[in-house]
């Protein structure tokens, strides 16, 4: 039996490439977002976040979610550097990675990934960052970040689902096997 640890990405240079690849796929992800306002914004950055921390654990996914965060902002940036906004891309990984990790992935897991991510980053620690890079008051910000919630957490659903029944129809494909 083949156990993982939670750095065994690290030892193995297909798994560190895999890897590699979800964090410029992160930065492209990141310039194809759909801006609203300043400080709004839509994305599929959590797409290789969620695959990292489902394949390589809670570990990589937080550090897919941070080197695509900075990645994305050098490659392309849209104002100052902010050091939250790379706390929130690898607390995403690690949540993802800590309900998908070493686990099938259904409905009822992939909707409670995406319900953490949502509450915990995009309505918690997102709002605290723009709040204080921009300086607005919590009310001001509150009702359009709710509404981006409530899109962007079906879409997060049907992703994650989605990925969960095609892995388990691809061929020789498990989350315990070694990549």
């Amino acid at each position: 039996m083949n156990k993982k640890g939670l750095f065994s990405f690290i030892k193995d240079i297909h798994s560190l490439v895999l890897m590699s690849f979800f964090i410029a796929l992160y930065a492209v992800f990141s310039w194809l977002a759909i801006y609203i306002t300043n400080d709004l914004r839509f994305n599929l950055t959590f797409m290789p976040t969620a695959w990292a921390g489902a394949i390589f654990g809670p570990v990589a996914g937080g550090i897919t979610g941070a080197f695509g965060d900075v990645l994305g902002w050098i490659l392309r940036p849209s104002g100052p550097f902010f050091p939250g906004f790379t706390i929130s891309g690898f607390t995403t990984g690690v949540i993802f990675g800590l309900f998908l990790y070493r686990k099938e992935i259904t409905l009822k897991r992939a909707v409670f990934a995406a319900v953490s991510v949502v509450l915990i980053v995009e309505l918690g620690l997102n709002t605290i960052w723009i709040m204080i890079l921009y300086g607005h008051a919590f009310k001001v910000i509150a009702a359009g970040r709710i509404i981006k919630a409530l899109i962007i957490l079906p879409v997060q659903v049907m992703v994650l689902y989605g990925t969960g029944y095609f892995l388990k129809r691809m061929p020789g494909f498990s989350l315990d096997k070694k990549f």
